[in-house]
């Protein structure tokens, strides 16, 4: 048997300074009741990819904000969701979870 304390903190205020960015857990860690940790990091570096690309480096603080703008609706929502550990507790549609699709969501103006 092994015991373990979960630990569990908010997302940081804001996840970008400048020209470095944080993404994954680094910025909106989960609980591992949705198992949706490493999921919501790929996603992350999906959509940064999006924001990123034709960017030169004048652009890269602006898009940095873009992408934050563009993921934390969706990453709070899993966060919250996962913190409550209600996660498929019912019959849930899951498909706000498993439909998402980082490479054609909209991008945040």
């Amino acid at each position: 048997m092994h015991k373990w304390v979960i630990m569990d903190r908010d997302a940081v205020e804001r996840w970008a300074e400048g020209r470095v960015t944080l993404l994954g857990d680094a910025c909106h860690p989960k609980t591992p009741y949705m198992a949706q940790g490493a999921a919501m990091a790929i996603e992350d570096a999906a959509v940064l990819s999006r924001c990123l690309d034709g960017i030169d480096r004048d652009g890269v603080a602006d898009a940095f904000r873009r992408f934050e703008a563009t993921r934390r609706g969706r990453t709070t929502r899993v966060q919250e969701t996962s913190r409550a550990n209600i996660w498929l507790r019912e019959r849930t549609d899951t498909s706000w979870v498993y439909g998402y699709d980082a490479w054609s969501v909209p991008l945040a103006a």
